[in-house]
Formats: structure tokens, sequence, C-alpha cells
């Protein structure tokens, strides 16, 4: 049997490590999520608690801990850095491709041609662009791969260590994201009748073993939750077993959006596949007469989209951890479809993203003074970061499209395996992905990090001033930015936003870290001990007695910037 080019797993491989690396360099920890997941388990090392995760010196129960035990076991053999933190979810994101392939090749044995869907799922914007991010998601996928793994199995063969598989799955996802994992995972299993055939004596021996393992992994979460709730006291105990739950899927209290969100952004949430007709073709063929897998896919993928689109909290990458079964479902319909599907390569459509994309970033540098010379108002609205980008990064992602025009397009010459051609051109379209999202992050994710998105130079200002015993405090709720960032010891005291200059009295050997929409002016930067860009405005860290010196100082301080920074996901 003749092999596709790029169809064994040692290219995509190389792909995963070209764009691992150039991010790594690209940036630092992004506020505010990356630097707060990075301070919990900067403070779980400092405690040597694995138990109960903290931030700021309080107990933390947004999130449940196995991410941070990944940071941690990191750590132990790198020690604490920044680039072992983020090395994590890449790390997890090559488990997550092995395990959609090990899916792939489960419920379809007989493949002609090697899975496909890992190219797919990683050429999916939205899984190359988190796969260095310091988040969950990738971590969940993987937890619901397994657990599927599983399942899949044991639709085939039931025996205890499929089923302890799915158990396994579904503890370790309850360990990352909470009972959440539920969502990816109970309606496939449950709606089994659909998808495969009845075991020999009945349904009962389906349903049963499925909730002993729903038990047993819950069982698995409970290990930690019991122990921790226990020792973080009612109010952590009421969050980590009901209160975040309920809080973002009934009455969200950040990320509320309409039912209809995640519909109107699947186009985007499926790039570059959604411009790619031939796919969409092929998917409708396919949906006409799916096969018991394909029925496997969807049994996972619908219910799991409804659900998300039913709940009041809503991010994009929640759907990540659905993404696979996409994956599974397109590489399926690309094998099966092949023979009505032309050569004529991937069509001109789907680099539009792209060259839209780097024509926009290419402008945006010359944006603050054209605006300026129309609306100075609109002007002061733009971010400062928008005047550091440089052209250079949007004119290379144009030039990386119309370069790879002529190989996406190129027509693929009939073969003894004529299924090769859709399968080429979706490795190069995947390939492209990548490539793009590389350079995105050397270009303009680079420019803009540093110093607009980089929390260590006034981590380290405020590092040092803690070391000569000065106290640093922070207005309003403080998402430890600067905890490991700076490798601080010491909670950061808060105050009441609004109190400045009555806090500043109270304590006038104190700094106080205040966030500004705007620009300060030279003078204010003058007085401060330290002023940065930080994220849409600039920061300072100003001395309560230069602050009641000028009260002024302080009057253009806002504690809205930590509703643009948004909450905890």
């Amino acid at each position: 049997m003749q092999k596709a080019p790029l169809s064994n797993s040692w290219p995509l491989v190389g792909l995963w490590a070209l764009l691992t690396l150039v991010a790594l360099w690209a940036r630092p920890l992004a506020p505010i999520d990356e630097t707060r997941y990075a301070s919990v388990a900067w403070e779980m090392w400092l405690r040597s608690d694995w138990l109960l995760p903290h931030l700021n010196g309080t107990p933390y129960p947004d999130k449940p801990p196995l991410l941070f035990w990944l940071v941690n076991l990191a750590w132990m053999l790198t020690g604490p850095s920044e680039w072992a933190a983020r090395l994590v979810p890449a790390l997890v994101t090559l488990l997550d491709l092995w395990l959609l392939h090990r899916l792939e090749r489960l419920l379809w044995p007989d493949g002609k041609y090697p899975p496909l869907s890992p190219w797919i799922f990683y050429g999916c914007v939205l899984v190359a662009g988190f796969s260095t991010f310091l988040m969950f998601d990738l971590v969940l996928a993987a937890s619901v791969l397994l657990a599927l793994v599983g399942l899949a199995g044991a639709a085939r063969q039931p025996g205890i260590g499929n089923w302890t598989l799915y158990a396994v799955g579904i503890g370790l996802g309850a360990l990352t994201k909470g009972p959440v994992v539920l969502m990816y995972l109970l309606p496939v299993a449950l709606l089994a009748p659909w998808w495969t055939s009845p075991p020999p004596k009945g349904w009962w021996r389906w349903y049963g073993p499925l909730l002993l393992a729903v038990l047993a992994g819950a069982a698995l979460a409970l290990c930690w939750a019991i122990p921790a709730g226990r020792r973080g006291g009612t109010g952590y105990a009421e969050a980590i077993f009901l209160g975040q739950t309920t809080g973002r899927m009934v009455h969200a209290f950040q990320h509320a959006r309409p039912w209809w969100w995640y519909l109107v952004l699947l186009p985007i949430i499926l790039l570059p596949w959604s411009l790619w007709p031939p796919l969409w073709r092929a998917l409708a063929a396919t949906g006409r007469k799916p096969d018991t897998s394909e029925r496997f896919c969807l049994a996972w993928l619908l219910p799991g989209l409804i659900g998300f689109s039913a709940i009041s909290g809503k991010q994009v990458h929640y759907l990540i951890p659905l993404l696979p079964g996409f994956a599974l479902l397109a590489s399926r319909a690309l094998s099966r479809a092949a023979p009505q599907i032309d050569r004529r390569g991937v069509p001109a459509l789907v680099l539009a993203p792209w060259i839209c994309l780097g024509l926009a970033l290419a402008i945006a540098p010359a944006l603050p003074a054209l605006l300026g010379s129309l609306s100075p108002a609109l002007a002061s609205d733009l971010p400062q970061w928008v005047a550091q980008l440089s052209p250079a990064g949007g004119l290379a992602l144009v030039a990386l499209a119309f370069g790879c025009a002529p190989l996406l397009r190129s027509r693929l010459a009939p073969g003894p395996a004529p299924g090769l051609a859709p399968r080429i051109a979706a490795q190069r379209l995947a390939a492209l992905t990548v490539a793009a999202t590389a350079i995105l992050h050397a270009g303009p994710v680079h420019d803009i990090a540093s110093p607009a998105f980089d929390a260590r130079p006034l981590a380290r200002t405020i590092a040092a001033l803690r070391a000569d015993g000065v106290t640093v405090a922070y207005p309003g709720k403080y998402h430890g930015d600067f905890q490991f960032a700076g490798r601080l010891v010491q909670p950061l005291p808060q105050f009441w936003p609004g109190s400045e200059l009555a806090w500043a009295k109270a304590h006038p050997q104190a700094v106080l870290l205040l966030n500004y929409r705007t620009s300060l002016t030279e003078e204010q930067r003058g007085q401060a001990i330290k002023a940065v860009p930080y994220r849409s405005g600039e920061t300072a860290l100003w001395r309560a007695t230069t602050l009641l010196a000028h009260p002024e100082y302080a009057a253009g301080a806002t504690a809205a910037i930590e509703t643009f920074r948004g909450s905890p996901d």
C-alpha cells in the first residue's frame, strides 16, 4: 500500500515541536489566567501542600488541583520555572494527539490509511493557539479521550479494563475542571443503543458497569475533594461542591452569553476546516447514513454542543474537548468520500483569513496616528500596544499564505491509492495552520507581550520592595498576577477600590499598586517608583507619601480594569 506524504506521526510531532518552541520563546505567561494559575501552583510549591490550592494566601476554590499537580511535578524535575509550567499543556497536547490516534484505530480498525484525526485536531486554529497556554481545556481533553478509548473498547470487548479507563477518565476530568467532565462523557455512554449492538445478555450489562464506572470516577475525585473541603472550611467546601458548577451553568457570574453564541462562532472555532467545501460535502454524505463509529462521534459531539449552548457561561475554549469528535468525523468522511472529492487541491478561500489578518496587523501600527488626526478621543481608546506592533509579522503572514497557495492548489495526480488526495490536502492545510500560528507568536504576539502583557517587570520591583520590608498593596480583587512572576512568598494586602488615599494615610510607609485605563503623564511617571504599560492601560507603583502629596494621581486610578481582565474561567 502506498503511503501518503506526512502520513506517519513524526512530521506532526515536528510541527508540534516547532510551534511549542516558538511560543515558549515569544511570550511570557499571559495575565490574568496564566499568571493566576502559575501563582496557584507556586503557592502549592511554597507550602508543599498538594491538598488545598491557595492564591494570595487564601484557599482557591475556582479549579481542582490536577493542573497544579502537573506543574509541580514538572518543577520537581526542573525547579520552579515559567517554561516548565507552560510545557505542561504542550506535552498534554501531544498526549491528546496520541490518544486520538488510538481512538480512531479503535473505532475503525480496518482503516486503509493511518489516522488523520490528529492532523485535523491540531490543525484547528483554536487547538494550535491554546496548546502552550497554561489552562485546563487540553488537559480535560486528554481525560475525555482516555475515557472514550475505554468506552469504545467496552462496546467491542466488555471487561473491567475498558470500564476502568472510562472511570479513570471521569475522575481525572473531575480533578481537572470539576463535574463538567460528565457533559462530554455521559451522553455518548447513555446513547449506546443508537451506536452499538446490545450486549448478549441485555442492556443491563451495559448500564450496570456504566453506573459503577461513573461512581468510581466520582470516588476518585472525592478522594481529593472531601479532605480538601474539610481543610478549607465550609465556604471552600460549598464552592468546590456546588457554587462554582451552579454559578457557571445556571447563572454565570462571568462569561454569560446567549444560547446561540457557539453557533455563530463555530465557523471561526473550526478554522481552517470550515472553509474547505469538499470536507463539508463529505461530512454531509456521511451524515445521511452514518456507520456505528460515526454515530459514536455524533453522540459525543452533538449533545455536548447542545449542552454547552444551554448553559449560561460560555468561552470558546470550552469546546476544545469536543473538537476530537469533529476531527474523527472529518477523517472518516475524507476516507469514505475520497472518490467523490476532486483533486484540485485546497481552494484559495482557506487562505483568506490569514491574508486578511496579516494585512490588518501590517497596517495596525499606523492606526493611532491616523485616528489621532481624525478623532483624538477615538485614538485614545486604542490599547497602547497597538502602536508597538511591527508590520513585519503581518507581512510575513501574508507572504506565507501566498507562498503556500501553489502547494495547496496543486493538482494531486491519480495513483494506485486515489484516497490519498484529500488526505494530503488536509495534512498540508494543517501544516499551514501550525506555521501561521508560529508566525503570529514570533511576530505580533512577541511585539505586544513585552511590556504590555508581561507581569515580570512590575513583579521584580515588587519583590525588591518586599525584600526591603516595604508593604505593597493592591486595590480590589487580586488575581495573583505578580506572585509567581516575582517569586513572592507572602500575599499582597488588598484594600477597597476608591479608598487609596485613606489607605495611604493609614499606611504612610507602604507602596500602592494602581491601575489606569489611560496613559500617565511624564510628570506622573517621574514621581512613580515604576510605571509600565500593562494590558489595556498603565500600572504604577506609588509610595503612599507621593499619593498623599499628589491626590490627583490617585483620582485617575480605576479598579474597572479588573472587569476588563475578567474572572476565573
